[in-house]
């Protein structure tokens, strides 16, 4: 069997188009307690997840009781000096400025 350029050619482009597919979206949970604020978004108490993608400039903020979108808040990527054990979610007098994913060494600074 004659394997045709064509063939290959169609398998590569295949392959290229299911390459999103397969960038990881980065993830953080967040409990509020007390009103906390992320970008300009006022968080009331409850929990939420942090959904940002790699090399994005805007994070999302999710509503996990509801489903919904809450916030989408502009960000961008710092570099650590070393790798978080955990994913951390930084906050400032209940201002979120940071999350640091868990064992990689890049980080998303809000605003």
């Amino acid at each position: 069997m004659h394997i045709r350029p064509k063939h290959c050619f169609t398998a590569f482009a295949l392959l290229a188009l299911a390459l999103p597919v397969w960038a990881r979206t980065d993830t953080a949970h967040l409990t509020v307690t007390q009103p906390t604020t992320i970008g300009t978004t006022q968080l009331k108490s409850g929990d939420y997840k942090i959904e940002v993608s790699p090399n994005a400039t805007q994070l999302k903020v999710v509503d996990t009781d509801t489903g919904k979108t809450v916030a989408e808040v502009p960000c961008h990527w710092i570099q650590l000096q070393k790798k978080p054990n955990t994913t951390e979610v930084v906050t400032n007098n209940n201002q979120v400025t940071e999350i640091d994913f868990g064992g990689k060494t890049q980080a998303v600074k809000v605003g």
